[in-house]
């Protein structure tokens, strides 16, 4: 136990804590003792804020930062070796709790060495040879998105949640093994409001809003005033966009988003070729259920994909001709998921081709599209 109690101060002086008091009503309650009053999931949660709340009133604990040399004989071969890590001295609040990580830490800090001292011989037990190649930093989970968002002042504890709540329901990112992953229809919004909203994008610009809306909590200024403020700078912004064509939008989002949109092929080859045609340049596009990629020689080259990078994949493909009309049946992939096309609109006999749901509908033996009853 330490000298006093420990009292814990918030770092951010606008924090709220509605939800403070989350706590063991007795720390002699150990979990032990109340599991048998729970279930499994309650038993953990218990377990989690008992050694929580245990471990913030314990001794800290003593870590010393520690380089060791380490001389090697290999034949007639010196070899000096280095190890950099954290030797524990004292454990304090790690003998009872440890907080969890969503990424292993791959700094000296992170590493835990041996208590050793000067000029002790050290056992060879095994040879480890691993190779290493730098890796771009990890992709945001929600618990570290939320820590970024707090580093930058942006937000509340209140209004975490649901931030990430609309992120996901309006399919800007999707969550795969507990990372978050841009969805393309993010990364259109994201590269719109960068180059014609920046402003309203800024860190800077949401942490100072947020400390309007904080002074006035505080009764220090007129909340009309504030409003006023950001109205007519924002009608502002929106009457210097309206003017401008769509075409000029989709041009601007389609050179920043090209990287993503057309890397590099593998052999070499243009990306923005498009391999229908073999002459027109692939390019964004606006269709009537959203941005696509899409030919510049249409409409006589009807080529279209999906915005992902690897959208090729999901290109449309002619399956074969079928034998009775002569015409190419071919796959493709629209709103509500993939189906079958029989010919093009400007060669079918109807304004439009016929087509049919891979789902719902399946194919006659001859090869012709069935229609089901």
């Amino acid at each position: 136990m330490p000298d006093a109690p420990r009292n814990y101060q918030n770092k951010q002086k606008t924090a709220q804590e509605a939800h403070e008091a989350v706590r063991p009503t007795d720390a002699s309650r150990r979990p032990r003792d109340v599991a048998k009053y729970l279930d499994s999931e309650q038993a953990k949660l218990y377990e989690l804020i008992w050694l929580r709340a245990v471990a913030s009133q314990m001794e800290s604990a003593e870590l010393e930062r520690t380089t060791v040399d380490i001389a090697a004989k290999v034949g007639a071969r010196l070899l000096d070796m280095r190890a950099t890590g954290t030797v524990i001295k004292f454990d304090g609040f790690l003998t009872l709790y440890q907080e969890g990580e969503d990424d292993a830490q791959d700094d000296d800090e992170s590493k835990r060495l041996p208590a050793m001292s000067a000029g002790e011989t050290l056992a060879k037990r095994a040879i480890a040879a691993t190779q290493h190649f730098t890796e771009p930093p990890p992709r945001y989970s929600e618990a570290s998105l939320v820590k970024r968002m707090e580093e930058l002042g942006i937000g509340r504890p209140s209004t975490y949640a649901s931030i990430l709540q609309v992120l996901k329901d309006r399919n800007y990112v999707r969550l795969e093994k507990k990372r978050l992953h841009a969805e393309d229809k993010g990364r259109v919004v994201v590269a719109f409001l960068e180059n014609f909203f920046a402003r309203y994008v800024e860190y800077d610009y949401t942490a100072g809003l947020e400390e309007d809306l904080d002074r006035i909590a505080n009764s220090e200024v007129d909340w009309r005033e504030v409003l006023r403020d950001f109205w007519r700078d924002f009608i502002g912004a929106v009457d210097s966009i309206k003017d401008v064509r769509v075409r000029e939008v989709l041009d601007v989002l389609d050179e920043i988003l090209s990287p993503h949109l057309f890397p590099p092929s593998k052999d070499g080859t243009d990306p923005r070729v498009c391999p229908t045609c073999g002459n027109g340049r692939l390019g964004l596009k606006l269709g009537r259920f959203g941005a696509f990629i899409g030919c510049s020689n249409y409409p006589e080259c009807k080529f279209t994909r999906q915005l992902a990078a690897n959208g090729a994949a999901s290109a449309d493909k002619v399956l074969g001709k079928d034998p009775e009309t002569g015409l190419d049946v071919a796959i493709k992939t629209g709103r509500f998921g993939t189906y079958l096309q029989l010919g093009e609109g400007s060669t079918c006999s109807t304004a439009r081709p016929t087509r049919t749901s891979i789902r719902a509908r399946t194919c006659s033996p001859s090869g012709s599209i069935a229609r089901s009853r």
